[in-house]
């Protein structure tokens, strides 16, 4: 009879061990961000902003995995051809210059709120493939956010004419990067595989616009919408880390912006 109560003991202690084991390796593991989006679009770079200072504000930074994924909103524009942004978006849109030119007003109002220097005036549209098949590159240096970031300052704040290599290399550079490395990059064909899979994927996720959230594989969030959707998005998500008995979608937000 003791030989069957031990042995029972040793049976729950073991189950326990086990159990713990598995709570702190799932505890252990990161909430996972992936975002589609486009280095030319204004909408992204505030939306990329709100995912940022969601983060920051739950202090979640080092509880957090960034995953940019490649998405061209107009991948067939000419590779070697730079326009000035409001004409390209009057021409693509039919819309009226001035009405380009109220909108772009309204979305530099916009991003001072998020620290984002809108300048539409000078932006020059390009065809994005490159800088997409750069920023997969830098993911294998760890530094893809550093240079999504830098790619769209140059865009959007500078001016920048990214078809110029030289201006490209110098935008690899300020993200910390070797430029030399991300010139062998440009002179061949590498990333492009990664690049058209994250394109392929999008379709099969039915994503027709940019910027897309998918947190932890589940839930997604479309476009920069409010601050309290990505709040309260990433802390749901952060709570389901933090146990091994949550399964229910408590604290998920709709595209609308309702959450429940």
């Amino acid at each position: 009879m003791k030989n069957v109560v031990l042995g029972l003991l040793i049976l729950a202690s073991l189950s326990l061990q086990s159990h713990s084991t598995k709570t702190q390796k799932m505890n252990s593991g990161k909430v996972k961000i992936e975002i589609w989006s486009d280095v030319v679009c204004p909408f992204c770079f505030i939306g990329k902003k709100k995912i940022e200072q969601a983060v920051a504000k739950l202090g979640a930074e080092d509880k957090v995995e960034i995953i940019w994924h490649s998405f061209q909103l107009d991948p067939d524009f000419p590779a070697d051809k730079a326009i000035p942004s409001i004409n390209y978006l009057s021409e693509r849109k039919g819309y009226p210059i001035d009405q380009v030119v109220g909108m772009c007003g309204q979305l530099t109002v916009q991003g001072k709120a998020y620290g984002v220097d809108f300048n539409f005036d000078s932006a020059l549209t390009f065809n994005t493939l490159n800088a997409h098949r750069l920023i997969q590159w830098a993911k294998t240096q760890n530094k893809s956010n550093e240079l999504k970031e830098a790619f769209m300052l140059a865009y959007f704040s500078d001016g920048t004419d990214l078809t110029l290599e030289e201006n490209v290399l110098n935008v690899v550079k300020k993200a910390g990067l070797d430029a030399e490395a991300a010139a062998n990059v440009l002179a061949s064909s590498d990333y492009l595989p990664e690049v058209n899979a994250d394109i392929l994927r999008a379709q099969k996720l039915g994503i027709s616009g940019v910027p897309y959230f998918l947190i932890n594989g589940s839930q997604p969030i479309y476009g920069a919408q409010n601050d309290a959707v990505f709040e309260n998005a990433l802390a749901a998500a952060l709570k389901n880390l933090k146990t091994t008995e949550s399964e229910t979608s408590e604290g998920i937000c709709l595209p609308s912006g309702e959450c429940k």
